[in-house]
């Protein structure tokens, strides 16, 4: 499959240099997390050209992935959500402008100590949510790639395989996807493979890193628990090509994660 890493908030490697990287590292993908200093807003055209101009002197397609912090799409808060939507248009114009085709969104999470009778309500929001996005992003010709979440003191409204599926099968026809995050599946004592299996031909991208099972540590492939060999024959069953991309901290994190990709005959490049 064709691989690539996550330029994540806070990445201490400079962009330009973090593209040469992946490069060397034989990607042929980035994805960018809109946040400080590539949200909308700070990307003006001189900026957005320039990374295009850097991504493709490197070989390398753009992602984009949405907000981790602030926006809700599943927000009980009417006026929460609809900020939320209005952002993430304006990341799909961004997506659009970067020559991108696929933005990566989380659903949006329900407060844990509220009652869960509430849920469905949630639902409801995240649903009225997307069928305002799609609208958007077909003309833009974007796809929106839905990501599971990890399980946390709040209750994310895609953590199970069925959840996900629901949701992106209701919106398949408005061109919805899904993005299958393995680390984040792996906390939720998800089995790896039948999810893969489950989502099938639906699953756009996959997000790559470890961890034990109990946190979202984002560790390097093969530093946690996770079955990859299990997990690589079901992503070879259901002929899934790419991308996946890693989701790692460090440079020598993503070398020895590109050495196991290697070793499994993953790596489409080098």
């Amino acid at each position: 499959m064709d691989i690539g890493a996550s330029f994540y908030a806070g990445c201490q490697i400079p962009f330009d240099q973090f593209l040469s990287m992946c490069s060397d590292l034989g990607m042929s993908y980035v994805e960018i997390q809109t946040e400080h200093p590539y949200t909308p807003s700070e990307m003006n055209r001189k900026r957005v050209n320039e990374i295009k101009e850097l991504a493709d002197t490197c070989g390398l397609n753009i992602i984009l992935h949405g907000p981790l912090f602030d926006t809700n799409l599943s927000s009980l808060k009417e006026c929460m959500r609809r900020a939320s939507v209005k952002f993430m248009q304006e990341c799909i114009e961004l997506t659009s402008k970067l020559s991108s085709d696929l933005l990566v969104v989380h659903a949006g999470s329900f407060p844990g100590d509220l009652p869960t009778s509430l849920m469905n309500k949630a639902r409801d929001q995240l649903h009225t949510s997307l069928s305002e996005l799609t609208k958007v992003a077909m003309n833009y010709g974007v796809t929106i790639g839905l990501e599971n979440k990890q399980k946390s003191e709040d209750r994310e409204l895609i953590l199970y395989p069925d959840e996900h599926l629901e949701v992106v099968e209701a919106f398949r026809d408005q061109g919805v996807r899904a993005v299958l995050d393995i680390g984040h599946a792996h906390t939720a004592n998800g089995d790896l493979a039948n999810y893969t299996r489950l989502l099938d031909d639906l699953i756009i991208e996959l997000h790559l890193h470890d961890n034990n099972g109990v946190s979202d540590d984002h560790l390097p492939l093969g530093a946690g628990s996770i079955d990859f060999e299990k997990f690589f024959e079901a992503v070879r069953h259901i002929g899934f090509t790419g991308p996946a991309i890693l989701e790692l901290k460090s440079k020598p994190d993503l070398e020895s994660s590109v050495g196991i990709l290697r070793k499994n005959g993953i790596l489409r490049k080098g």
